[in-house]
């Protein structure tokens, strides 16, 4: 089975889908309007009205009730539904079809999230939203999502337990035991940390925590994380101080240190081009130089973070400063140049 035809027939199921919501949303609202004219409607009445079992009134009552929030309760004495709170007015959503293929188009980027603890509960509020969409749209674009991709490869691979438990700290502003291995060291440390902030970058899920021991805000990889342990402990968030925006300001991309430096590289043929078309960091300037050149500034905090960006670039890229950073690039390019070199022998 190719492709296109896999794409065709998901669309498809979104499509029909998007129809069932649809219809329901069209029940949904003639039972509001009959339990609000007072007829106390029962099941046997919906079902005739709207051509439909009574099995599939009942899922429509349960969605009304459930989903919308409608105070709605059976009357034995007038033996239908009525309203508790005759003031209670039904949800109103307007939405362009436009905006509705901006939705479905969010749908997709859900798959960002496959393995997280938040993967099931944002489906849940997706389908919700899908199910509250009103009567006024009448075509929904999804035969356009199989063109509409988003690319999640490269993502590391994190203990869906070990993040299901840091995510919950960082909501309940709970203390954590950890026990971590960093990079390049053969065994794990422990860690008791007070886990301030979650981030994603570069595929990646990272943790902005303070450890107790040396008082200092550490970021861990949560790919790195071992085990996690909640603890009886709890912080104050708020009275920590803890700014992120501040505290990853200068970050490159994942590394963190209070250290500035100013970096400026010079980018030439295509990748000069390619340096134009994104934003790659919050405090970057760009100047055109002559031959279609282009000079490329920026604060960053860690050297760490930037030198594998810019042999990324091949001779392409060239650092000007800082002096540490031109070093590190030429010793990393060397010896990268050495080992095809003992290749050839």
């Amino acid at each position: 089975m190719g492709k296109s035809t896999v794409r065709t027939r998901k669309a498809a199921r979104m499509q029909a889908g998007y129809l069932k919501f649809r219809t329901r949303w069209r029940h949904v609202l003639l039972i509001d309007q009959a339990i609000r004219a007072g007829r106390a409607p029962n099941c046997r009445q919906l079902a005739e009205e709207l051509e439909v079992s009574r099995r599939t009134v009942l899922r429509d009552i349960d969605f009304l009730r459930y989903d919308l929030g409608a105070p709605v309760e059976y009357d034995s004495e007038r033996r239908g539904y009525v309203y508790t709170e005759p003031n209670w007015n039904m949800p109103s959503l307007r939405i362009s079809e436009g905006e509705l293929f901006a939705l479905l188009v969010a749908e997709k980027a859900l798959d960002a999230y496959a393995g997280t603890p938040w993967a099931e509960r944002l489906r849940k509020v997706f389908d919700r939203m899908v199910a509250a969409l009103p009567d006024r749209i009448e075509v929904a674009p999804a035969e356009l999502l199989p063109r509409v991709e988003f690319d999640v490869g490269g993502a590391s691979l994190v203990d869906p337990d070990v993040l299901a438990k840091v995510s919950a700290a960082v909501t309940e502003n709970q203390t954590l035991r950890i026990r971590y291995q960093p990079l390049g060291r053969p065994e794990a440390r422990e860690y008791l940390v007070d886990p301030y902030v979650l981030r994603r970058a570069r595929g990646a899920w990272y943790l902005a925590a303070r450890d107790h021991r040396s008082g200092i805000v550490l970021v861990f990889n949560l790919t790195r994380t071992r085990s996690v342990e909640r603890t009886v402990r709890t912080f104050d968030y708020e009275a920590s101080g803890f700014d992120p925006k501040t505290y990853f300001g200068g970050t490159f991309q994942v590394f963190h240190s209070s250290e500035r430096h100013r970096v400026v590289i010079e980018f030439s043929g295509v990748a000069a081009q390619l340096v134009r078309e994104r934003t790659w960091h919050a405090s970057q300037r760009l100047k055109d130089l002559p031959r279609s050149r282009v000079r490329f500034e920026a604060e960053v905090s860690h050297l760490d973070d930037i030198w594998p960006w810019v042999l990324s670039w091949g001779a392409e890229a060239k650092v000007l400063r800082p002096k540490e950073l031109v070093r590190l690039v030429a010793d990393q390019a060397a010896r990268a140049a050495a080992q095809y070199r003992r290749g050839k022998r």
